[in-house]
């Protein structure tokens, strides 16, 4: 971090200014790579380490913590999902499936924006490279941002001092409230154990005005009768069979969660070996395979096996209707500007006084 980026960060706990109380190692462009800060107010104080302030713990994530600096590793796998022409992009590609054809990045030009759950970062370089904003500052719960730091080192120098790296919780935002015209969160908040309200807090640290960008895992929606023309829903029996597919999925899931995680890494290593693979793409053996054991379908190895811990590993991963999501949006006054069509995204603008109720005769909403 730089002495100029003391200004978007607090006392997690308070929410008090923080301060420089050390500087143990510099780089030649001054960038902090050692030292500590300090709240003025109670003493608090708070690592900095490889350039990163540091408020939280990563032992509170180990699952993630691992996949990121023992699958991953510095391979940056997760940058392939931004080529468009690696069949990860139609996997899994979430920056592009929320975009709403660009309008939903453009607020983010010359302003700061905040990326929570960054991981390895690819959809903050992504945001930084496209759509130039003053400064990204890009959060995660693990090490992975000191992945994410080296690979910006290493492949995007020209983007060092663009991107504040940050390791920090959701639930204890190192951040005054109202700092950021832009916060986005693709494919992270349903794996906090407490969504909605990290969709809150997520809210709190945007500006009036300001634009937020969210996509959590989507409940399956069946419908009780499917007869209109153009209904996306085939039949009775196709939904049914949605259903159980899921119903199988996440039992597994919940009997790998019962086992040590080495199990769990035998069960993802089998699942990704290149006979299963072979087997999965047989017309009839493979997809009653995929019924009940779900697996990536990336060509590479390495790709279907970080995808497969990504998908059968994690502790949280709640699913969500719109329904369930829009009346945080609507507390938060959040003006819902797209709804993503590969469920659930939300874009909207922070507009206070949008849903205001009538009062007095008058027509609700702002004046």
């Amino acid at each position: 971090m730089y002495k100029s980026d003391l200004n978007l960060l607090c006392c997690p706990a308070t929410g008090e200014p923080l301060e420089i109380s050390s500087i143990d190692q510099q780089d030649a462009d001054s960038e902090i790579l050692e030292g500590e800060l300090r709240s003025a107010a109670t003493g608090q104080r708070y690592p900095i380490r490889n350039g990163i302030p540091r408020f939280a713990d990563s032992d509170y994530n180990p699952t993630w913590d691992y996949k990121w600096t023992q699958i991953d590793a510095g391979e940056a796998l997760n940058y392939w999902i931004m080529d468009k022409s690696d069949p990860a992009h139609a996997i899994n590609d979430l920056f592009d499936r929320n975009a709403y054809g660009g309008a939903a990045f453009r607020h983010a030009t010359n302003r700061v924006v905040l990326d929570i759950g960054c991981g390895i970062g690819q959809y903050s370089v992504r945001l930084a490279q496209e759509y130039g904003p003053r400064k990204v500052v890009s959060m995660d719960l693990t090490r992975g941002v000191d992945i994410f730091r080296g690979l910006v080192l290493e492949r995007f120098p020209e983007l060092r001092g663009k991107i504040l790296f940050v390791q920090g919780s959701v639930f204890a935002l190192p951040f005054p409230p109202n700092t950021f015209d832009y916060v986005f969160s693709l494919g992270v908040l349903m794996h906090t154990g407490n969504t909605l309200q990290a969709i809150r807090n997520a809210c709190g640290v945007l500006k009036a005005g300001g634009q937020l960008n969210i996509w959590v895992y989507a409940s399956t929606v069946v419908a009780s009768e499917v007869k209109e023309k153009g209904r996306r829903v085939a039949s009775w029996t196709r939904s049914m069979a949605e259903v159980l597919h899921l119903k199988f999925f996440w039992l597994g899931k919940k009997i790998l969660r019962l086992v040590p995680h080495r199990v769990r890494l035998g069960f993802i290593r089998l699942v990704s070996s290149r006979p299963w693979y072979a087997i999965n793409r047989t017309p009839v053996l493979g997809q009653v395979l995929n019924f009940f054991i779900g697996t990536s379908k990336h060509p590479d190895r390495s790709y279907r096996y970080i995808n497969n811990y990504d998908s059968w590993i994690n502790t949280w991963d709640d699913t969500w209707s719109e329904h369930e999501i829009f009346p945080v949006l609507r507390e938060q006054e959040i003006a819902v500007q797209g709804v993503c069509e590969w469920r659930v995204g939300f874009w909207g603008v922070k507009d206070p006084g949008f849903y205001r109720p009538a009062v007095d005769g008058e027509e609700p909403g702002r004046k």
